[in-house]
């Protein structure tokens, strides 16, 4: 099911969603605005929040906090990545997939733990 998500996700709207991004940020012409465009990808697993842009993460999770002022969530210590392009992303997105919490099911040998 996940793969299946995520392939419907790949050839769908995410590529045409940052080709836009990325056509719209090409063609500034006002010097006072400035773009950056960060990547970041992360799995849930038994309550415990994992950066998959990174091999290692602390036991127990990176915390979920709320900043008071807006009100926004966000996960404390989280990696995000610079990105130029949508062959950037995917190349994120594959190194992160490798990172994903999996354990053999009598179903599947490598089933993802992240549902």
């Amino acid at each position: 099911k996940q793969w299946y998500q995520r392939r419907v996700a790949i050839t769908a709207g995410v590529p045409i969603t940052c080709d836009e991004l990325f056509k719209t940020v090409e063609g500034n012409t006002d010097p006072g605005l400035k773009y950056c465009v960060s990547f970041s990808m992360l799995e849930i697993y038994n309550e415990c929040v994992r950066d998959l842009l990174i091999k290692s993460n602390p036991k127990g999770g990176l915390p979920v906090r709320q900043n008071p002022s807006i009100g926004a969530f966000y996960v404390q210590g989280l990696t995000k990545q610079v990105v130029g392009s949508y062959k950037a992303i995917e190349a994120k997105m594959e190194e992160g997939t490798s990172n994903r919490t999996v354990a053999a099911t009598a179903m599947n040998a490598t089933s993802s733990r992240a549902h």
